[in-house]
C-alpha cells in the first residue's frame, strides 16, 4: 500500500530529525521493563482490538455466517492468487514514479523498498506512521541523501496521498450517479468529510505555496517559541530563513515533477481499486466498477482511522457495509474485502520485513 500520512517528523529541521532517531534508538531496559516491553503490550492490545472487531462486527455487518465466508474463501485457486498476487505487485511497481520525483536521485529500485518497509513498521503498530516515516528516513540516510531532502519527499508524497484519499469519495458519488445506482450513506457522508477536509488542505497549500509569507510567518512564531521555552534549538539561521527555502525547494521540485507525482498516484489508486475488484471477481461475484470504486474510496478515507495497526477491523467493516449496501452479496462481500486486505494489508508485513532485513544486512554506516 502507499505510504502512510499523518504523524511525520518536522518537515524543515535535521535536528528534529535526528531527536526522532535518537528516539528509534534501542533504549536501555530500565528494572522492571522497557520501551520493547511497552511497544509489546501495545501491538498485543491493539492486535486483539482489531481481531475482536473483525470476529464481532464483520458478520453482524455483512448479515453472513463466517462458516459462508470461510466455504467461499476456500474456493480460491493457486491461480486465483497468482493473478491477485500480480496485480498487487504491479501496484507497488507503478507508484515508484511519484517516489522517485519527490527524491531526485531515488531509484525505482529504492522507491519500493522504502515504501515496503515503511508499510511493515507503519502496519504494525496503531498510529505507526512515525515509526515508518524514521525507519524510511534511516534507509535514506544510509543511502546518501540529506535529512531536508527526505523531509520534502515524506512531506510532497504524503500530501499527494491525502489529496487522492479525500477526493476519491467525491469520484465514487459522481459514477455511482451517473451509472444510476443509489449512493449508500457511507459513500454520501464520506463524499462530504472529504470534499470538506480537500478544500480547507487546498486553500492551506495555496497560501504556503503562493509565496514565502505564509511559511515565513509561521517560521517567525517558531523562532520566539524557541526563544522562550530554552529547551528547543533552533537552526544557526532560524526557523523562518529555513522554512522560506524549504518552501522555494518543494515549489521547485513539485513544478519539474509534479506529472510524475500524479500518474504514480492515480495508478497506484487505480490498481488497487482493480485488485479489489478483482478479488471478488475470482470469487464468482461480477459487481458493477462503480460500486467496487465507492468501496474502495470509503476504505482510503478509513485507512486514516489508524487506532488499530493498519486500522484493521475499522476498514474491513466499512467496506463490507458498503458493498452489501449497494447489493452485493454479504457473503460474497466479507470475502471480498478479506482477500484485498489479505494482499494490501497482510502481504505487505511479511515482504516489508524481508525487505528491511535485506537492508540491515547490507546498508552503510549512517553519515555523521
Amino acid at each position: 500500500m502507499a505510504l502512510h500520512p499523518g504523524l511525520l517528523p518536522p518537515p524543515a529541521t535535521t535536528a528534529s530529525l535526528r531527536f526522532s532517531t535518537a528516539w528509534a534508538q534501542p533504549a536501555r531496559r530500565a528494572p522492571g521493563g522497557g520501551r520493547g516491553g511497552r511497544r509489546a503490550a501495545k501491538l498485543l492490545v491493539s492486535g486483539a482490538l482489531a481481531t475482536g472487531i473483525l470476529a464481532l462486527a464483520l458478520p453482524r455487518v455483512a448479515g453472513a455466517q463466517w462458516v459462508d465466508i470461510a466455504h467461499a474463501l476456500a474456493s480460491l485457486s493457486v491461480a486465483h492468487l497468482a493473478l491477485l498476487a500480480v496485480v498487487w505487485l504491479a501496484g507497488l511497481w507503478v507508484h515508484t514514479p511519484a517516489l522517485t520525483a519527490a527524491l531526485p536521485g531515488l531509484s525505482h529500485r529504492r522507491a519500493l523498498l522504502l515504501n515496503l518497509t515503511g508499510s511493515f513498521v507503519s502496519n504494525l503498530l496503531p498510529l505507526g506512521g512515525a515509526a515508518g516515516t524514521v525507519a524510511n528516513w534511516r534507509m535514506a540516510r544510509s543511502w546518501g541523501f540529506a535529512s531536508p531532502a527526505f523531509a520534502r519527499w515524506a512531506l510532497l508524497t504524503n500530501l499527494c496521498d491525502t489529496a487522492l484519499k479525500l477526493a476519491l469519495p467525491g469520484v465514487a458519488f459522481l459514477w455511482l450517479a451517473a451509472a444510476g445506482v443509489e449512493a449508500g450513506g457511507a459513500v454520501n457522508t464520506a463524499a462530504y468529510v472529504g470534499l470538506g477536509l480537500l478544500t480547507g488542505i487546498v486553500v492551506a497549500l495555496w497560501l504556503l505555496a503562493r509565496d514565502d509569507r505564509a511559511v515565513t510567518f509561521l517560521g517567525r512564531w517558531a523562532d520566539r517559541l524557541c526563544a522562550r521555552v530554552r529547551v528547543l534549538r533552533p537552526p544557526e539561521q532560524g526557523y523562518a530563513v529555513r522554512a522560506a527555502a524549504f518552501r522555494r525547494d518543494s515549489a521547485a521540485l513539485v513544478a519539474a515533477g509534479w506529472w510524475r507525482m500524479a500518474f504514480g498516484k492515480i495508478a497506484y489508486a487505480v490498481l488497487q481499486a482493480g485488485l479489489l475488484w478483482l478479488s471478488l471477481r475470482v470469487l464468482g461475484e461480477l459487481v458493477n466498477p462503480s460500486v467496487v470504486l465507492a468501496a474502495f474510496a470509503v476504505e482510503r478515507i478509513l485507512s486514516m482511522v489508524v487506532i488499530t495497526p493498519g486500522a484493521t477491523g475499522v476498514v474491513e467493516v466499512g467496506m463490507t457495509g458498503v458493498l452489501v449496501a449497494l447489493g452485493v452479496d454479504p457473503t460474497m462481500s466479507a470475502a471480498g474485502v478479506l482477500l484485498y486486505r489479505a494482499f494490501t494489508f497482510g502481504m505487505e508485513i511479511p515482504v516489508g520485513g524481508l525487505s528491511m532485513l535485506a537492508w540491515s544486512l547490507t546498508r552503510r554506516p549512517l553519515a555523521a
